[in-house]
């Protein structure tokens, strides 16, 4: 018995190693894997060169859609920060004109976050005794404190002004205008004999002083009457 086993154990086939090993070829399989990805890697990186020369060549600025897509892949809260301390730091060595609150202020009427901001920043400064009143856009917002000491805030509603009542002008009444007619200056003294047949004064003339068809009016109205028209025919 024990000679079979002896005979059974030299004839069995000897365990291989190195590359043909099962954990080799696993292995093998892996890093070809990441090669494979290493290679579309590269060939995204060639391809979004590509897509940017083009933007480029379209007129748009590389660098700020480099941000733009920075800020789509950043979460909204990590933007926001991001923004309110680097305008921190630029007003605090003098490169921004105004101050983040103040710019905030100028948003208040366009956009409601901004609006809601502001108030809540503006509620640090309310007086013990005292109120301010902020008004942008069309709605002022009235802050104060409290009996308590906290801040509140609502909008104020502006009372109608009261209808103001017309005021007497002692001034005298200006004239009704006259309609000046559509002649030219022979029409102009055709009109003048009418109206003196028509027993209208040479006052009557409807064209302005400074109308030249005026003294052809006077003209004809005097040819009619025989007379200036100051005065009574002789």
């Amino acid at each position: 018995m024990a000679k079979d086993k002896t005979e059974s154990h030299q004839n069995a086939p000897a365990r291989q190693v190195g590359r043909n090993t099962v954990s080799g070829r696993q292995l093998l399989d892996f890093i070809e894997r990441i090669e494979r990805l290493d290679e579309q890697k590269k060939q995204l990186a060639e391809d979004r060169k590509l897509v940017f020369a083009e933007l480029q060549a379209a007129g748009f600025n590389a660098p700020t859609v480099r941000n733009v897509l920075r800020r789509r892949s950043a979460k909204p809260a990590d933007v926001e920060e991001a923004e309110q301390m680097l305008d921190m730091y630029l007003h605090a060595i003098g490169m921004a004109n105004e101050a983040p609150l103040f710019r905030a202020v100028g948003m208040m009427s366009v956009d409601l976050s901004a609006r809601d901001q502001v108030i809540e920043a503006f509620k640090q400064l309310v007086p013990t005794e005292g109120e301010i009143i902020v008004k942008i856009g069309k709605q002022p917002v009235r802050l104060y404190r409290d009996a308590n000491g906290d801040a509140q805030a609502e909008d104020v509603v502006e009372q109608p002004k009261p209808a103001s009542k017309p005021t007497r002008s002692s001034s005298v009444p200006e004239r009704p205008k006259r309609d000046v007619p559509d002649v030219d200056a022979a029409g102009a003294r055709e009109l003048g004999a009418k109206a003196y047949h028509e027993n209208q004064p040479i006052t009557s003339n409807p064209f302005p002083w400074d109308d030249k068809r005026r003294a052809e009016f006077d003209a004809g109205w005097r040819e009619a009457s025989g007379t200036d028209g100051m005065g009574p025919a002789e």
